[in-house]
């Protein structure tokens, strides 16, 4: 007579293909999410952004940074040291921001405000050469601009 299997033992394949559905479901949709958030044609700041930035820049930084953002007694934030940096650490732009915002400026740290932090990376990122776009800098979108590669390096 024939062994008849249980019915859970038929059961195992499906609750296996559920299990590891799930767990691609679960790796997938917030990478989908993250993608639709995060358009790659639009810019990381607005021009006008930038613009307040260097106006924000050159009163709570440049004294450390230097007006060209090359660096003095606070290192620099443009330029070849700021590459190196970046391809050594291979920080985020969310990253640098909440350092920023919660270690900067150095004699008052987080003594701005969050929009004016915003700005002012704005502007870092802009005499860097990352592009800007019609979508403004912020918090929720930091994590969508790729510090690398760095604008300046060659292919």
């Amino acid at each position: 007579m024939p062994r008849q299997q249980s019915p859970h033992a038929l059961r195992a394949p499906r609750t296996l293909r559920h299990l590891l559905l799930s767990a691609a479901l679960a790796i997938a949709l917030p990478a989908c999410a993250l993608a639709a958030a995060c358009p790659t044609s639009q810019g990381a700041y607005t021009e006008a952004q930038a613009a307040t930035g260097k106006s924000l820049y050159m009163a709570n930084c440049a004294q450390c940074h230097n007006d060209d953002l090359k660096g003095n007694s606070g290192p620099a934030l443009a330029g070849p040291d700021f590459d190196s940096y970046l391809h050594f650490t291979k920080i985020s732009a969310a990253q640098i921001l909440s350092f920023m915002q919660s270690q900067m400026p150095y004699q008052a740290p987080g003594s701005l405000k969050p929009e004016e932090y915003h700005a002012i990376f704005a502007y870092i990122l802009q005499v860097n050469g990352y592009k800007a776009g019609a979508l403004a800098l912020d918090a929720t979108n930091a994590s969508c601009i790729s510090m690398l590669p760095y604008p300046g390096d060659k292919p």
